[in-house]
């Protein structure tokens, strides 16, 4: 076996143990990712890391559909990758940070493997060059289209009783209640959750109810045990289908709102991600049960 063959096939073996392994401690939930994960993704890396052990065993065979078979999966994450940079607001960052990871590795293999290809046709330098491009092109495409998303401007009226604060410092993220528009009810009902996810989130409308402070370190401690409570929601819930990508949807914001209250530089800006926060906290119950 060639030595660029034996390096293509122990990239694909590790990606593929590595995918099996952590996809299915994190669904089974034995193991905490610290970001929300969409469970139909879990799913498919769990696939992907079994179809990896397949090709890897298909290179050290030197079957003859080893190149189709890998080029297939490279162009299955591609496309996975940009269905998570074009999806809504609820994909964490670190979800498409590993199917980039994923796909670059993919693409490697595929050239390791095509590798005598373009050596015997003299292109080895410009299919190396031009796979480069592409991945360099995708990757600031995708990252700039994340980025980036459309934002529509809205006016408010202030109420006269309504005390005014200071604008927000840029470190503390402006409330962005787009997931009104996303999130859907079970045809017209709400959805029925797990009790460990209720029962979180009325501990944190109740740490925000009880709390006094009003120091820039009290309102960051806040975020701190907000913060807890949100992680033992993500490890506990047991949701599963419709309900469950819907919850995604209003958890998301929440996780950069309470990130956000974790970073305040000013009383001013704790009140308002407080009152955002708690706000945010009471629309869970107009879709969950």
């Amino acid at each position: 076996m060639k030595l660029q063959h034996r390096i293509a096939m122990i990239l694909v073996f590790l990606l593929g143990i590595v995918s099996l392994i952590m996809g299915t401690l994190v669904l089974l939930g034995l193991h905490e990712t610290g970001h929300v994960v969409l469970q139909g993704l879990l799913i498919y890396n769990i696939v992907l890391g079994i179809l990896s052990l397949l090709v890897a065993y298909l290179i050290w065979n030197r079957s003859r559909s080893t190149s189709s078979a890998v080029l297939l999966l490279l162009f299955s994450n591609i496309s996975v990758l940009i269905f998570l940079v074009l999806f809504p607001n609820n994909v964490a960052k670190e979800s498409i940070m590993s199917m980039e990871i994923r796909t670059i590795i993919w693409a490697i293999v595929y050239l390791f493997i095509r590798w005598g290809s373009f050596k015997n046709s003299s292109l080895s330098t410009k299919g190396w060059g031009r796979m480069a491009v592409l991945l360099g092109a995708t990757t600031i495409f995708l990252h700039s289209c994340k980025n980036n998303p459309n934002k529509q401007n809205s006016s408010s009226q202030s109420k006269p009783d309504q005390v005014q604060v200071e604008e927000p410092s840029p470190k503390v993220a402006i409330s962005n209640d787009a997931w009104n528009h996303q999130i859907q009810l079970d045809r017209g009902s709400k959805w029925l959750a797990n009790a460990e996810t209720t029962s979180g989130v009325s501990k944190m409308r109740n740490a925000i109810i009880e709390f006094k402070g009003r120091s820039v370190s009290e309102y960051r401690a806040l975020g701190d045990e907000l913060n807890a409570l949100k992680n033992t929601i993500v490890k506990e819930c047991t949701m599963t289908g419709p309900s469950h990508d819907n919850l995604h949807i209003w958890l998301h914001p929440l996780i950069e709102k309470i990130e956000a209250l974790q970073n305040i530089d000013s009383e001013a800006s704790g009140v308002q991600m407080v009152q955002d926060i708690e706000q945010h906290l009471n629309g869970y119950y107009d879709f969950f049960e």
